[in-house]
């Protein structure tokens, strides 16, 4: 050990910063993930105390609490997300708001709406509404069985850029099993409990849109 420290001594500088960097490197590979962790967890309940609402627990990935605005009941999650084979959404640490909807078609439907534009080489087929700003801004994807014709009116995608404006609506919004959700990067840390209820306020509006356009079986 003393032979190598008396050998780094007397190295050029160039190979000290450069393995100074390296040491440097090795520990914040070695130790940030659990840092992000912790900080990603302590904003959540920080939230969860503004709000006034005690948090469940199922891991240290994933944490969440409730939340009523404008008469809907949301869940704010907390959760980290990898890329597999099966998973096509954002990864890292991410903020997962959702609520469910009331139209009984949507048991059957699951959507992607999100902003900007992917090679066509690299994405899905999307549906195409025929309004060419309209589509030009947001890729919306169906899964399995298709909405009913129709349901992506005008008022509907007036209610989806609407939701887009608003400065917390950073990810894409999913539906999947009637649970309308939509899903924050890692920047939703930089979230207080004002800048959550406007995102979950225009969230609950495109929910009530989206009920409209689906509607009820039979």
């Amino acid at each position: 050990m003393d032979d190598a420290i008396a050998a780094l001594l007397v190295a050029p500088v160039w190979a000290q910063i450069g393995l100074a960097f390296f040491a440097l490197t090795f520990i914040v590979m070695l130790f940030g993930p659990g840092f992000a962790q912790r900080r990603y967890a302590a904003k959540l309940l920080a939230l969860a105390k503004a709000a006034g609402a005690p948090t469940t627990r199922r891991d240290e990935f994933t944490e969440w609490f409730t939340i009523t605005v404008d008469g809907r009941t949301f869940e704010v999650r907390r959760e980290l997300r990898v890329r597999n084979s099966s998973y096509r959404g954002p990864t890292g640490q991410l903020l997962v708001t959702s609520t469910p909807l009331s139209g009984s078609r949507w048991e059957m439907h699951q959507i992607d709406i999100t902003p900007g534009r992917v090679p066509a080489l690299f994405r899905r087929p999307t549906l195409s509404t025929g309004d060419a700003k309209f589509d030009e801004r947001f890729l919306v994807i169906q899964d399995g069985v298709p909405v009913r014709d129709g349901w992506l009116d005008a008022p509907t995608r007036a209610a989806i850029i609407t939701f887009f404006d608003a400065p917390a609506a950073t990810g894409p919004v999913w539906v999947q099993d009637r649970q309308f959700q939509h899903i924050a990067g890692d920047e939703w840390a930089k979230l207080d409990l004002a800048a959550l209820t406007g995102l979950l306020r225009q969230q609950a509006k495109l929910a009530t849109a989206l009920e409209r356009t689906a509607g009820w079986r039979g």
